[in-house]
């Protein structure tokens, strides 16, 4: 049975379409601006013109977490489909559900995180400078900058009507004491694995004693709490990671979480056997950077497929991220699937392959909309 994962051109985010069964999809992230238009919208109604369908069913929209380059295509795809019914015309995708975790629903009242932050992060939503004293970083401004798009998304899909969060009341998360499995059609599982509820109360907890010292500060310090805070928990925000199964297949989609998050998520489902787990594709996470993994989530989390959505913004793929994999392997027969050409990476692999490696690497065509993997059928 087909089971394929397709990770689109999304510049430096990801845009990822999962295909199972009887023609069943699955769109998760839409990478960043332009994004859309780009790759995502062009790819949806191909796939509409080889199905000869008047409306494309969409089992599901899953945004990982907040962040420019993961939610910004998923909201203009929204805000499309919203323009398409104000102009009576017909929408030309059924959504069945969004599964998604806006960072207010995780943490509750973010208005002094906006107010305090909100107007310095602004211009990086168009690539303009970051304040020198803002405290935090390109990529963290970037995910401040989506706490808005987070909501918006959200409010979008309930005037759409389109679920939110299904089969779950509230949010996609694991809970301590329970499995979070979801049985979907022509025998696909999603396994949610994180975040973990007890991450997500210990950001809760943490934001509340925020709150209190910004309330005793002036507007300068304020802020300066507030880019703490959001620098802490950006890499472990709320990225939904889950493993998807079909037939004795198994694909692990990791947003950006955190390595040693996704261990204590695989840990607290019960999958890992001798402390380790080998599945057939692993979607990389945050795009391939170092700061998200150390050598040994590599050797504790195998894969015969490794997918990289990213176009070298930011240095990722990392080189060092890139050493601890092909270190950790070994000898080990595998594939490394990227999305974009990136003349380091490309000396990368040339200087190690020869160092005994049995591995290949698959680099999206040029002209092609996407690199495809496929575990099964």
């Amino acid at each position: 049975m087909a089971f394929t994962l397709e990770a689109l051109d999304a510049k430096h985010g990801d845009s990822l379409l999962l295909h199972w069964g009887n023609e069943r999809l699955i769109v998760i992230d839409g990478g960043p601006s332009g994004v859309f238009r780009k790759t995502l919208l062009p790819r949806l109604e191909a796939i509409q013109k080889e199905r000869d369908v008047e409306t494309l069913p969409i089992r599901m929209a899953m945004v990982s977490h907040i962040d420019d380059d993961h939610i910004h295509g998923v909201l203009d795809w929204m805000h499309h489909m919203a323009d398409l019914r104000k102009e009576m015309k017909p929408v030309p995708w059924d959504v069945k559900t969004l599964w998604h975790n806006a960072f207010d629903d995780i943490v509750g009242n973010v208005e002094p995180l906006s107010t305090a932050l909100g107007a310095a992060v602004a211009p990086v939503m168009t690539d303009g400078p970051l304040p020198a004293d803002l405290g935090l970083d390109r990529y963290g401004a970037l995910v401040m900058a989506s706490v808005g798009q987070g909501r918006s998304l959200r409010d979008d899909a309930r005037a759409l009507t389109v679920p939110v969060n299904q089969p779950f009341k509230g949010l996609v998360w694991a809970p301590a004491a329970e499995k979070r499995d979801v049985a979907l059609e022509d025998g696909l599982t999603l396994r949610v694995l994180g975040p973990l509820e007890m991450q997500v109360e210990a950001l809760r907890t943490e934001w509340d004693k925020k709150l209190e010292a910004m309330k005793k500060e002036g507007s300068v310090k304020a802020r300066a709490i507030a880019a703490n805070f959001v620098d802490r928990s950006v890499y472990n925000l709320s990225s939904i990671v889950v493993l998807a199964s079909l037939g004795g297949r198994s694909m692990l989609l990791t947003g950006d979480a955190r390595g040693d998050f996704i261990i204590a998520g695989l840990r607290n489902a019960g999958l890992l056997k001798n402390d380790k787990i080998h599945v057939d594709l692993l979607k990389m996470p945050h795009h391939g950077s170092a700061r998200n993994v150390a050598r040994e989530f590599f050797e504790q989390v195998t894969a015969d497929h490794y997918v990289i959505s990213a176009d070298g913004r930011f240095d990722n793929p990392d080189l060092e991220m890139l050493k601890m994999l092909t270190e950790a392997r070994g000898a080990a027969e595998y594939t490394v699937y990227l999305t974009n050409k990136v003349p380091d990476v490309k000396t990368f692999f040339d200087t190690d392959l020869p160092k005994g490696r049995k591995y290949k690497v698959v680099v999206r065509e040029d002209g092609k909309p996407s690199v495809r993997v496929a575990v099964g059928g």
